[in-house]
């Protein structure tokens, strides 16, 4: 009954958009070196045990930053993230979060959202130094307002071997199926062949179990492994739930995987402890 629902909402959604498409848009920023943001609050290594613990978290439009920083201080999983990636970010969220749990960040919007008037993009966050930071615009534009979407790299220089990271969030189910694998294959195409060790995590907006079949045979043909095969359902709603968002990796193994229990978003953090192969 749920995913009826989500198909029904969006197939009424696409319907009455689709008409003011023409005349409605949002704000992309089409220059691909920003805006950029960026703080460093870390105070010193922390204890590292070679398995870097990785969480991705869409924190809805970055509207309840407040109660998204307890969830980060009483849950041990997340406290004990080495990379963090989220999604629908304002610079001011992310560094508020940063601040908070005294991590480094690199924040680059895509568009300012029509809902918000405010910016709305992805986030790289992580106790260790980032360096070597970009980000990559996804091709085709939203149906319903002419929204962009991005992803964000960095290099999380972890102990060991530095570790290249992705945050991203893929266009909803109201673009046509091959546009968003369009999106999926820009992502993975700036992936170099030499990387040995990459994490890519975000909201992939994932609603059917063909779309979930589909990206993760991409996944799989460009030598990635699903850490977080296990940890169940990102997005629930009564008492039913379905998988958004993933952390994939090429050169890591999961030890352990799973969701936190949170009420600052309509997706739960989702954390993995990557194992070096």
């Amino acid at each position: 009954m749920f995913l009826r629902r989500i198909l029904f909402l969006t197939l009424l959604a696409l319907t009455a958009t689709l008409s003011l498409t023409a005349c409605s848009g949002a704000p992309n920023y089409l220059n691909q070196d920003g805006p950029r943001y960026a703080g460093s609050y870390s105070i010193g290594a922390p204890d590292y045990a070679g398995s870097p613990q990785v969480v991705t978290w869409n924190i809805k439009y970055a509207k309840n930053i407040d109660d998204a920083i307890k969830t980060f201080q009483t849950s041990p999983e997340l406290q004990a993230a080495d990379v963090l990636l989220l999604q629908e970010m304002d610079a001011k969220g992310t560094d508020a979060i940063a601040r908070a749990m005294k991590w480094n960040y690199v924040y680059y919007p895509a568009s300012v959202h029509p809902k918000t008037n405010r910016d709305f993009g992805e986030a790289i966050l992580s106790p260790w130094p980032l360096t070597d930071d970009a980000k990559i615009i996804l091709p085709h534009a939203s149906p319903r307002n002419g929204q962009i979407r991005i992803a964000v790299r960095a290099s999380a220089q972890t102990p060991g071997a530095p570790t290249v990271v992705y945050s991203v969030h893929t266009e909803t189910a109201l673009m046509a199926p091959n546009q968003r694998q369009d999106q999926v294959q820009a992502l993975l195409d700036d992936v170099t062949p030499d990387a040995n060790h990459v994490i890519i995590g975000g909201d992939f907006n994932t609603v059917s179990p063909i779309e979930r079949k589909t990206l993760l045979q991409m996944m799989a043909d460009a030598d990635f492994v699903w850490l977080t095969e296990d940890a169940g359902a990102t997005v629930r709603e009564g008492g039913v739930g379905v998988i958004m968002d993933y952390i994939f990796a090429r050169g890591f193994e999961a030890q352990g995987t799973g969701v936190v229990d949170a009420d600052a978003s309509d997706h739960l953090p989702l954390w993995v402890k990557a194992t070096p192969e």
